[in-house]
């Protein structure tokens, strides 16, 4: 049963508090401390830890994010915790993908670009940030052994001044969120993500990749919708009555709008538009001068996208029937194509990769 309380400012907050999470652990603790708030003007301190371990936050990061703004909204002090040093471990075990180790100059740029992209979400003068190296980088490791030494985890757990010693702390666990593949946990290192500091298009484009199944819960984990147009998305799809494709670019020109404003997201409609519906070409399409002659087909997929594929992602595009070459699908990668302006070769070559397109045009033409 939820904890209540005889405030009605306190019932307010815990509504607020509760929506959108999984678990609230005790409730009754979170209730006592907003009494205690709301008697003595004093606001909580809310906090929430990220260990920057890629350099731009994903959608999957604004779900805590946007809560602790809620919290902020409701007049508490937030406190962001980097782990600047706890990312340089990564994952000891080599088990995880998603915890490299990194270096220190790696860790202090991602959370330089952290930072920024916080701040499109919470409010800055509303929050105050730690990082935990000050602590845990003037600690030596005779310091640390001495620490482990003191007591074992089972004897601090059977001592009551252990147990009951520290005002206890409140809980607030938050869903996860499915990445682009609709299956694992979003994450940079998966290469499922969405970044909210992408492009308008590359956000849109991303977005319109999702399976149907997860645009529900998009909507409901990532967007600023009300509780009333979710269950009108959820109603609508359920019964059939609106196409997914149409919710789906609803959803993306939200999120877009969300971090990127309206401008960028009415633009990137209106490529998506002409790219994918009326199958036009994107205005912004980049244009890659190469010297006349004959080029395999991946060569020419990796000089027309330069910096974005290796050798062996790129195969793996033309393996799964991605690539377009001037209208045709190509699936061997050593394909001859020639580019140039004498008989046989193509004066322009147009190649699309997923939702990637560019302009090939011979030097000197």
């Amino acid at each position: 049963m939820a904890a209540q309380s005889k405030s009605p400012e306190v019932e307010r907050q815990l509504e607020v508090i509760r929506s959108g999470i999984e678990e609230l652990i005790p409730e009754e603790e979170l209730v006592r401390k907003l009494e205690r708030s709301i008697a003595s003007k004093e606001p909580l301190r809310v906090k929430q830890g990220f260990d920057p371990t890629a350099p731009d936050i994903h959608l999957g990061h604004t779900i805590g994010l946007r809560k602790l703004r809620q919290f902020q909204e409701l007049g508490h002090q937030v406190v962001l915790i980097v782990g600047s040093y706890t990312a340089l471990v990564g994952d000891p075990s080599g088990r995880s993908q998603t915890r490299p180790t990194l270096t220190e100059a790696e860790v202090h740029a991602n959370a330089q670009t952290y930072l920024d992209q916080f701040f499109k979400v919470v409010d800055k003068s509303k929050t105050e940030v730690r990082w935990n190296g000050d602590w845990f980088k003037t600690m030596s490791f005779v310091d640390v052994l001495r620490l482990t030494s003191r007591f074992t985890v089972a004897r601090m757990l059977e001592r009551d001044d252990f147990a009951y010693d520290v005002e206890p702390q409140v809980i607030l666990t938050l869903p996860v969120l499915e990445g682009l593949d609709g299956v694992r946990r979003m994450s940079k290192s998966l290469g499922n993500y969405i970044g909210i500091a992408e492009p308008p298009k590359e956000i849109y484009g991303k977005v319109m990749s999702l399976p149907d199944s997860l645009i529900e819960r998009y909507f409901r984990l990532v967007t600023d919708a009300s509780p009333s147009e979710i269950e009108e998305v959820a109603r609508s799809l359920r019964g059939g009555k609106t196409n997914p494709m149409t919710s789906k670019k609803e959803l993306a020109h939200r999120i877009v709008r969300m971090y990127q404003g309206q401008k960028s997201a009415d633009f990137a409609q209106e490529e998506f538009e002409k790219q994918f519906s009326r199958r036009e070409l994107p205005s912004d399409m980049p244009t890659i001068a190469l010297p006349p002659g004959a080029f395999r087909a991946r060569d020419l997929v990796m000089r027309a996208f330069p910096n974005q594929y290796t050798g062996s992602s790129a195969g793996n595009l033309f393996k799964q029937g991605a690539v377009y070459i001037s209208g045709e699908r190509v699936t061997d990668v050593t394909k001859e194509i020639r580019v140039g302006r004498d008989p046989g070769s193509l004066g322009e070559v147009i190649i699309k990769v997923g939702r990637k397109v560019a302009r090939v045009v011979p030097e000197g033409g």
